[in-house]
């Protein structure tokens, strides 16, 4: 009985080690955990911060964070194609995210709809002054490798192969946060992600991987059936997969997109989404996509239309759903401290 309660204390004390040994977020199954094993569904935002003239969200995010989002994808472009797209600014970003209590996820938007642009964005990640940025934020940060990279054109192995490269090369480098995938097709094809997301994972040293879809599956009737059967398919898989990005409308505004179903089949199936976009830049050809009007752009207070609904006042909004773990609280604390 001795030999036997000693052993038992031996396991637990080295489960307890490994547990602990954890320091970035951790996909497990098909969920994002802390490492004080809080589960994680994301509820929040893009918005194009490498555009505007708050680069670093330092008036922005303190706004987003207003509704309650607990995650910010950081619309970001590297150096070499933008100029603002430096370490030291992008450190600044993920900084000010964190400090407003809000999970920070940058992406690269330099190969949207280019696959042979992939490598391009790890270029930039890997690079020693981005490491050290990545490395100083890992114990809260998810990395968005590349934004829909690749259209129509790429095929089931030519994504295995280009994303096995990424992963290993950035894994190399000495990068352990969750690292988060688009599909290709401009980010849409989730029967993708459903062929090779399970290859993918296996491939990664950590099995530390998000998938994510854009659903800008516009139909006459917003592509109800199409967004319930490939969520159901996609839980019943096990995919760790995120809505990354949509919104009521496609590109041009001239197709809808059922935006509210989107809410709530991943409400029910405890899958994260981030809505297209915040509003501080402006969408271009469709501002309909502006979560906030022009009087008020970027501000909580200028939330109008399906923004609004979005963020505060549907059954499945931000407001109404979002939860906050006690991890990131603490080092929204403490970055706030410094």
């Amino acid at each position: 009985m001795k030999r036997i309660t000693i052993l038992t204390a031996l396991l637990l004390l080295f489960c307890c080690a490994h547990t602990f040994a954890q320091k970035t977020l951790q996909v497990k199954g098909r969920f994002l955990y802390t490492p004080t094993g809080e589960k994680l569904i994301l509820r929040g935002v893009n918005e194009m911060f490498i555009w505007s003239d708050d680069l670093t969200g330092e008036q922005t995010f303190p706004e987003i964070a207003k509704t309650g989002a607990n995650v910010v994808r950081i619309v970001w472009q590297s150096s070499d194609e933008n100029p603002r797209g430096t370490a030291a600014m992008l450190d600044q970003a993920i900084t000010n995210c964190i400090a407003a209590g809000m999970i920070p996820m940058p992406e690269l938007h330099g190969a949207t709809g280019k696959w042979d642009k992939l490598q391009s964005q790890v270029d930039y990640w890997v690079k020693p002054e981005v490491l050290k940025v990545l490395k100083k934020h890992e114990p809260y940060l998810l990395l968005n490798i590349a934004n829909e990279v690749g259209g129509h054109e790429v095929s089931n192995s030519q994504f295995k192969e280009g994303y096995e490269k990424a992963i290993s090369r950035m894994r190399a480098a000495g990068i352990k946060c969750p690292l988060v995938i688009d599909a290709a097709s401009w980010g849409q094809s989730i029967d993708m992600l459903q062929a090779t997301g399970p290859h993918l994972m296996q491939q990664d040293p950590l099995q530390n991987l998000l998938f994510s879809v854009h659903m800008w599956w516009t139909a006459p009737d917003g592509a109800t059936d199409r967004i319930k059967n490939e969520i159901k398919e996609s839980v019943a898989q096990q995919l760790p997969l995120i809505v990354g990005e949509f919104a009521p409308m496609g590109v041009g505004c001239a197709k809808s997109i059922d935006y509210k179903t989107i809410m709530e089949q991943c409400q029910q199936h405890e899958i994260g989404w981030l809505a297209w976009s915040w509003g501080l830049q402006d969408n271009g050809d469709c501002k309909l996509m502006d979560m906030t009007n022009d009087e008020e752009r970027g501000k909580f207070s200028g939330l109008f239309s399906w923004g609004l609904e979005v963020a505060v006042t549907d059954p499945n909004s931000i407001k109404n759903t979002s939860r906050h773990s006690e991890y990131i609280r603490k080092w929204s604390k403490e970055l706030a401290r410094k």
